[in-house]
């Protein structure tokens, strides 16, 4: 009897431990990360800053420009996103598995933006 209360309790503690480990869905933070970015003649802001993002977080980019131009985002699979001259609404980004990500600019002028490490 007793070696199987022991038993028992082993199993309990194992099933316990599995359980509470079984409800991580790999997400992190679910506060939107906001990425600033400027373009002004030929400089931009950021210009290749590493940004650490949660996987699943939201990330929004937000793009000021004083022209239209595109942004590509390496991911899999590859984005594009055009802006107009002016303040655009952000562009909404979220990554389900780690990674880096980068994300530069392809018109008006080819320059880096940021490098998201999505962990």
């Amino acid at each position: 009897m007793r070696r199987r209360l022991a038993a028992a309790t082993v199993l309990l503690t194992v099933l316990t431990s599995v359980t509470a480990c079984s409800g991580d869905d790999g997400g992190g933070s679910t506060e939107v990360k906001t990425i600033t970015v400027n373009l002004e003649g030929d400089k931009a802001t950021p210009t290749g800053d590493r940004v650490d993002v949660d996987v699943n977080q939201p990330v929004d980019i937000d793009i000021t420009a004083d022209r239209a131009g595109q942004i590509h985002v390496h991911s899999s699979p590859g984005q594009y996103f055009d802006f107009k001259a002016g303040d655009n609404d952000p562009i909404k980004l979220q990554f389900d598995r780690p990674g880096k990500v980068e994300i530069e600019f392809h018109e008006p002028i080819d320059a880096p933006i940021v490098e998201l490490l999505v962990q």
